[in-house]
């Protein structure tokens, strides 16, 4: 699940704070929007569950299922090279199912081998074309790619067929907030995303209420 707590990842994204917050707030909080500009760069990584188990099609093996779940385990893991090689052997025996495709595109997103990942995650979307999971990895790799706004269409489009999805919710919060600067959205989204949280992020929270004063102060 992505949060605004910093983790740790090789990937990181270049953010620009937005103009409004820089002429509105005070040292104190502009040193805070620093910090959670950081966290932000690596919450902005793909959850390692992005892809959702599929193996209760009927075609799908016991044997088959075990390989899945165990290639799961080995991404939530970090042992690439194993859930990359078990993910390969599903698809191999199940070509017609885009969750094998999805995951090997997240493998491929962290080892930062992109022209593979977008391949595995656009078979996906040929696939299963509301697989939500698979465009939130899509929407990703285009923000990696400078494609703004193709990847908030993505994250848009992932909303609509899972409007739970926590993951693309705080996702285009963070896009409307800091590469669009169209605050009002980023509100709108965190807030949804805090609103299916179990426990309360107290740091987007915070962050939630500064945005809007900054409003009211402009």
């Amino acid at each position: 699940m992505l949060i605004l707590m910093c983790c740790i990842n090789e990937n990181k994204f270049m953010i620009t704070p937005t103009n409004i917050l820089k002429r509105s707030l005070p040292i104190i909080l502009w040193s805070l929007l620093l910090v959670l500009t950081s966290c932000a760069r690596d919450a902005a990584m793909p959850s390692p569950d992005t892809a959702p188990d599929i193996t209760q099609a009927a075609s799908v093996t016991k044997l088959e299922h075990d390989e899945y779940q165990q290639a799961l385990t080995a991404l939530n893991n970090n042992d690439l090279a194993k859930a990359q090689q078990l993910f390969k052997q599903f698809i191999r025996n199940k070509p017609g199912l885009a969750g094998g495709y999805s995951n090997l595109a997240l493998i491929y997103f962290k080892k930062n081998e992109l022209e593979k990942s977008l391949n595995k995650v656009n078979k996906a979307l040929e696939l299963n074309p509301k697989q939500a999971q698979a465009l939130n990895i899509r929407a990703q790799l285009y923000i990696k790619d400078g494609k703004i706004h193709k990847a908030k269409d993505d994250y848009i489009k992932a909303i609509k067929i899972k409007p739970d999805y926590i993951n693309a919710q705080y996702n285009l919060a963070l896009l409307y907030d800091i590469y669009l600067q169209e605050i009002e959205l980023a509100i709108t989204h965190y807030k949804i995303y805090l609103s299916l949280l179990k426990k309360t992020d107290v740091i987007t929270k915070e962050w939630v209420s500064h945005l809007e004063g900054a409003l009211n102060d402009g």
